[in-house]
């Protein structure tokens, strides 16, 4: 088998060494210095990127830009002298409940036997209220009707076992 095997090589070598031809290498040379790239002109290093500059957030104390502006009666929030079991929290919600009272608007008044009743809209809804009915997400409650004016009281926890309180007006929208 050695035989064979050194007869192979020797067949395969001559072969290798046939396909060797020094002009069709030259020529490939040739070929590949033509038709190879121009060199580019580097690109120029990226230049350093600055970190953000950290800013402090201060408007968080500031009303949201989102919440409707009132001019006349909008209250200011203070200590109230309420105590937990002043304010039934247990009882049913209303349905005006579930509304900011920021969305209310006043749109009129009339008054029957059963006493004063205001007219508040909100999200294009008319809704009649009287005296003692809820509003509002912080336990608010209408306290006084006038024909220009409707006052609610709004009563909420300020987390610490005590509750804070405001006196909030809702003007009357006078048609344009």
């Amino acid at each position: 088998m050695s035989v064979v095997f050194r007869l192979f090589s020797l067949g395969l070598i001559a072969i290798l060494a046939g396909c060797d031809n020094a002009q069709s290498t030259a020529q490939l040379h040739a070929y590949l210095q033509a038709t190879a790239p121009v060199p580019q002109t580097l690109i120029a290093a990226v230049p350093g990127v600055e970190p953000a500059r950290v800013v402090a957030y201060e408007a968080g104390a500031l009303r949201s830009p989102f919440q409707v502006v009132r001019d006349a009666g909008s209250g200011s929030w203070q200590v109230s002298l309420l105590v937990a079991d002043e304010l039934d929290m247990d009882r049913p919600r209303q349905f005006l409940e579930g509304l900011d009272l920021e969305q209310f608007e006043m749109v009129g008044t009339f008054s029957n036997d059963q006493g004063p009743s205001a007219l508040l809209r909100a999200n294009g809804i008319v809704h009649r209220l009287k005296v003692g009915d809820y509003l509002g997400r912080n336990n608010g409650q209408v306290a006084f009707i006038d024909p220009a004016h409707v006052e609610v009281f709004e009563v909420i926890s300020d987390g610490q076992g005590g509750w804070l309180e405001r006196s909030l007006n809702i003007p009357l929208k006078q048609q344009s």
